[in-house]
């Protein structure tokens, strides 16, 4: 059958549609988020479920996501500048705060695919592209 695969004897049938769309969510963070005190916005980015199939369909979101954030966190270092991972940067700027970025930072530890923003004039230049 054109346009289909088999997997574990199941026929799916492809469509011509993205398998899934990318959602950005932005909040205001808290004490409940790690590094609030130098970090205010985060945009958590995410891969809406479109037209996955069942089998193998998590797969799929899960590389879309992170996909999709490596895209954002491209977008970021050129626009920003380099920065490095959220608990890298809290343990540097416990003693050498000079040398860090000081618009953004990334977290991806325990499968989360969250960028952090100091300001509303980044969270503005984020919006401006991803929103």
């Amino acid at each position: 059958m054109k346009g289909s695969i088999t997997v574990l004897g199941q026929t799916i049938v492809l469509v011509n549609k993205p398998i899934s769309i990318m959602k950005i969510k932005i909040r205001k963070t808290d004490a409940r988020f790690t590094g609030s005190e130098l970090f205010h916005y985060v945009a958590d980015i995410t891969a809406e479920r479109y037209n996955i199939p069942v089998i193998g369909g998590l797969q799929v979101r899960l590389s879309k996501r992170l996909t999709d954030f490596n895209e954002v966190r491209a977008w970021c270092i050129q626009t920003w500048g380099m920065s490095c991972e959220r608990s890298s940067y809290l343990e540097i700027a416990k003693t050498d705060a000079s040398s860090l970025n000081t618009h953004w930072t990334w977290h991806t530890e325990f499968g989360e695919t969250k960028i952090y923003m100091t300001t509303d004039k980044e969270v503005n230049w984020f919006k401006l592209k991803w929103l």
